[in-house]
C-alpha cells in the first residue's frame, strides 16, 4: 500500500512514503514542515498546470482544472475511474503517476508544451497531497494571521528569527554581524533612500546604549525623508507621471497626487483608508480637498491627444488601465489577462473583469485630450492660499452685483409702465427682428454663398460684422440658401466671439436632412476635437440636438440635448440663447419660437472658453475640421445678438411673432399678457440703469474667469450622476 513503481532509477524502498526516482526522494526528504499552497504549491500549479489544466475554458484539456479543490477532487470526465488528486492518498492520485512518468505519451506536463518539472517542483507537489491538499485563497485575499515566531535561541529580533529559520531550512548559514556604521548606512538608504550625513554616522559610533538602534530606527521613520523614500515605491505602482506618455508626450503636473501619498506615509496612514481615499475618496460623504486629490491615483495613467485617434478606443483604454492597475496595486493580480479571456492562472473570469471595470467606466472624460495644455476633466481647481481668497472675494461681488441686477430690474419693471403708456420704443412695430444688441443679420444668397461648389475646397471667410457693417432690414423669402455639404463651412472670423460671462443669442432658418445622423450646425471653436470642443457648439448627435459651452469637453462644461428628434425635410427656425450665469439652465434652445425640453448631461463650466489666441476664432456654419458636417443641410437668416433675447423675442425672430400682435399705443393700453411682455423687454433691453447693472455684473464674472486662467487643476475622479 502506497508503493509507486516508477520507471527509471529509484531510491530503495523504504516503510514510509512513495518510491521515488532518486533525485526526488532527496528533495522530499528534505520537506519536513506543512506546505502551504499560496506560496509553496500555486506558484508550481500556476507556472506548469494552469495553462493547460486552469480557468480559462477554452484552454482547458481533458475537462480537467487543477485551480480549484473540487474539480481537481472530482472523477476526471475522461477517465472515470481515476481522480487527478486523492488528498492523504499519493497511490491513487493520477497526478502523481503522470508527472512522474517517463512516458512521453503520458508523463505531464507534455514534451509539447515545453515545460518541465524540476525535482524539486515535483517533490513538492507530491509531499502537499500527502499532508491533505488544502487549497487556499488567493493570498490577497486571506486575512494576515500573527504567526507564531520560530524558536531560535540566542536570536532576539523577531524579524531575524524568520529568517535565521528559513535560512537554516535551506542549509544556508547566515552572515556575520556589520559593523555599525555599515548597519546605519543600510538602515538609512532603506528607511529615506539618503545615506546617514557624517555628523549622523559619529553620533550613532557614540552611543553605546542598548536602545542606540532602536533610536536609530525611529529617528529615520521621523524624518520627511521616510514619506518620500516610501512614496517611491507606490507611485510606481500607481504609474505616476508628469507627462501624458503618447506622441509628443506633453506635460501634466501631478505633484499635488504625489505630495499627498508622501503626507500619507509620514502621517502614517491606515491602510484600509490609504486604500478607500485612493479609488473612491470622490464617492465619500463630503469629500475633503485631500480625499479629491487621492482619486488621482484612478487618473495617471497616459493619455493621447494624437490627431487621428478613434475617441472611444481610449475612452477604453484609459478604464481598463485603471481596472488593471487596481489588480495590481490592491488584489496582487494581474487582471489585465482576463480582458481577453478567461484568467489562465487565477479564477478570474473574462466577465468578472469587465465587472470590475464597470466600476471605473462612469467618469466623463474625453478619450482624445486638448492639444492647449489644458488639463484632462474631470479636474479639481487648486487655487493657492493667496488665490483662494481673491476668488471668495471675487465671488463675494458677483453675488452682490447679482443681487443689485435683481433690485434694479424690479424696479425697472415700475419705470415699464410709463415707457408702455408712451407708446414703447418709435419704429418697434416695424422691427422684424429684435433690433436691440443686434451684431449681424445675413441672408445668404445661392449665387455668392452656394457651399456645394466644389471649385472652392475648404472653408469660405467673410468678415461680415467686423467694420460696422449695418444690416439690411428687408422682408421677403428667397428661394436660395446656404447649401452645405459635410465639407464646406462658411467661415465668420469677426463674428459670435463672446466669453462665458457675455449673454448672446444665435438665431438661424436650418433644413435638415432626413437621410443626416450626425453633424454641426455652428460653433465657435478651433479644430473642436483637438481642444475638447473650447468655445460652444450647436449639432445633431444621435438624432437630438447637442449644445456644448466648454472650456475643456466633457467636464469643465455645459452639455445640454434635446429630449426629442426635430422635424426633417422643412425649414425649421432654431435660436440657442445664453444668459452668462454659467450654469445650464442659462442655456436654452427654441425651434420655431417654442421652447424645447432639454436634458443637461453636465453642468459645470468654472473656466472661460476662449482660446486666448491673438487671433480669437469666431462663429463657423456647417462643418467643423474632425467632425461630421451639415451634410444635405439648408442654412439661412442667421442672427447674432450681444443679449439674451426675451422668450417673446425669439418668437419675432422665428416670424411665428411679430410686435404688431401687440397693442402699444397710449391711447388703447394692452392687456395684462401683452404688458408683461413688454415689460420684460423694455427691463432687459431698454433700461439703462438694468443694462448698467449687468454690465458691472458681466465684469466682475469676468474678472473671476480672469483669475480661475491661473489657478492649476489636477485630474480626478468624478462619477457621473447617470451612470454609462
Amino acid at each position: 500500500s502506497g508503493i509507486l513503481l516508477v520507471v527509471g532509477t529509484t531510491a530503495s524502498i523504504r516503510s514510509k512514503g512513495p518510491v521515488l526516482p532518486s533525485d526526488v526522494r532527496a528533495e522530499y526528504d528534505r520537506i519536513k514542515d506543512p506546505l502551504d499552497y499560496n506560496s509553496d504549491v500555486k506558484p508550481i500549479l500556476s507556472d506548469k498546470c494552469f495553462a493547460c489544466h486552469g480557468p480559462d475554458k477554452a484552454k482547458q484539456k481533458a475537462g480537467l482544472r487543477l485551480d480549484r479543490a473540487e474539480a481537481a477532487f472530482a472523477v476526471l470526465p475522461e477517465n472515470p475511474g481515476k481522480r487527478a488528486i486523492v488528498p492523504r492518498n499519493i497511490s491513487a492520485s493520477e497526478a502523481v503517476r503522470r508527472i512522474l512518468s517517463r512516458d512521453p505519451e503520458e508523463v505531464m506536463p507534455t514534451p509539447a508544451s515545453h515545460l518541465t518539472l524540476t525535482a524539486r517542483e515535483k517533490a513538492v507537489i507530491i509531499r502537499w497531497i500527502e499532508q491533505g491538499a488544502v487549497y487556499q485563497p488567493h493570498w490577497a485575499f486571506v486575512a494576515p494571521k500573527k504567526a507564531a515566531l520560530p524558536d531560535m535561541p540566542g536570536v532576539e529580533n523577531p524579524i531575524d528569527r524568520i529568517i535565521y529559520h528559513r535560512l537554516k531550512q535551506q542549509g544556508i548559514a547566515p552572515a556575520p554581524a556589520v559593523t555599525k556604521d555599515l548597519w546605519l548606512r543600510r538602515v538609512s538608504l532603506d528607511l529615506t533612500g539618503l545615506p546617514p550625513t557624517p555628523a549622523e554616522t559619529d553620533a550613532f559610533l557614540r552611543d553605546t546604549s542598548a536602545n542606540a538602534y532602536a533610536r536609530q530606527v525611529e529617528r529615520l521613520l521621523n524624518s520627511p525623508h521616510h514619506g518620500e523614500r516610501m512614496a517611491a515605491d507606490w507611485l510606481d505602482i500607481a504609474r505616476f507621471a508628469d507627462s501624458h506618455g503618447y506622441t509628443v508626450d506633453r506635460l501634466r503636473d501631478m505633484s499635488p497626487y504625489r505630495d499627498w501619498v508622501i503626507k500619507a506615509f509620514n502621517g502614517n496612514m491606515r491602510y484600509d483608508r490609504f486604500i478607500h481615499e485612493q479609488l473612491a475618496g470622490d464617492l465619500m460623504p463630503n469629500p475633503t480637498r485631500d480625499m479629491l486629490i487621492a482619486t488621482a491615483f484612478n487618473r495617471n495613467h497616459a493619455q493621447n491627444m494624437e490627431g487621428g485617434i478613434v475617441e472611444e478606443e481610449f475612452q477604453v483604454e484609459y478604464v481598463a488601465d485603471r481596472t488593471n492597475t487596481f489588480g495590481e496595486a490592491f488584489m496582487a493580480m494581474s487582471l489585465g489577462c482576463a480582458r481577453c479571456h478567461d484568467h489562465k492562472y487565477d479564477p478570474i473570469s473574462q466577465q468578472n473583469y469587465f465587472e470590475v471595470y464597470g466600476f471605473f467606466n462612469n467618469v466623463l472624460e474625453a478619450g482624445q485630450i486638448s492639444f492647449n495644455d489644458d488639463i484632462p476633466t474631470p479636474a479639481l481647481p487648486l487655487p493657492t492660499p493667496a488665490q483662494e481668497k481673491t476668488l471668495d472675494w471675487l465671488k463675494e461681488n458677483i453675488s452682490a452685483s447679482e443681487k443689485n441686477l435683481q433690485q434694479v430690474k424690479n424696479a425697472a419693471a415700475t419705470r415699464a409702465d410709463e415707457w408702455i403708456a408712451g407708446g414703447g420704443k418709435p419704429g418697434m412695430v416695424a422691427e422684424w427682428i429684435p433690433a436691440a444688441g443686434l451684431e449681424s443679420y445675413h441672408r445668404f444668397d445661392g449665387n455668392l454663398w452656394n457651399a456645394t461648389d466644389t471649385s472652392r475646397k475648404g472653408h469660405m471667410e467673410h468678415d461680415w460684422g467686423a467694420k460696422g457693417d449695418i444690416p439690411v432690414f428687408t422682408r421677403g423669402y428667397r428661394d436660395s440658401a446656404l447649401q452645405l455639404n459635410g465639407d464646406v463651412y462658411l467661415n465668420m472670423p469677426y463674428t459670435g466671439v463672446f466669453r462665458k460671462a457675455q449673454p448672446f443669442t444665435i438665431g438661424l432658418r436650418v433644413w435638415i436632412a432626413s437621410s443626416l445622423k450626425e453633424g454641426v450646425l455652428f460653433h465657435k471653436s478651433d479644430a473642436e476635437r483637438l481642444w475638447n470642443f473650447k468655445g460652444y457648439s450647436l449639432s445633431l448627435t444621435e438624432g437630438r440636438i447637442k449644445m456644448i459651452m466648454a472650456h475643456t469637453a466633457p467636464s469643465n462644461a455645459i452639455i445640454r440635448l434635446t429630449k426629442q428628434d426635430l422635424p426633417r425635410d422643412r425649414w425649421i427656425h432654431l435660436t440657442m440663447t445664453w444668459d452668462g450665469s454659467s450654469r445650464a439652465d442659462g442655456l436654452n434652445l427654441y425651434a420655431d419660437g417654442q421652447p424645447l425640453a432639454l436634458e443637461t448631461q453636465k453642468d459645470k463650466l468654472y473656466k472661460d472658453i476662449l482660446f486666448g489666441k491673438e487671433k480669437e476664432p469666431g462663429l463657423q456654419i456647417g462643418g467643423w475640421y474632425r467632425g461630421s458636417g451639415f451634410t444635405g443641410g439648408k442654412v439661412d437668416d442667421l442672427t447674432v445678438h450681444r443679449r439674451c433675447l426675451t422668450p417673446f423675442e425669439v418668437t419675432v425672430l422665428s416670424g411665428k411673432s411679430s410686435w404688431k400682435d401687440l397693442t402699444t399705443g397710449s391711447s388703447q393700453l394692452p392687456g395684462k399678457a401683452s404688458k408683461d411682455i413688454l415689460a420684460n423687454y423694455y427691463v432687459e433691453a431698454i433700461d439703462t440703469l438694468a443694462q448698467s447693472a449687468a454690465k458691472t455684473l458681466m465684469l466682475w464674472r469676468n474678472r473671476l474667469a480672469d483669475s480661475m486662467r491661473q489657478v492649476k487643476e489636477i485630474m480626478v475622479m468624478e462619477e457621473m450622476p447617470v451612470p454609462k
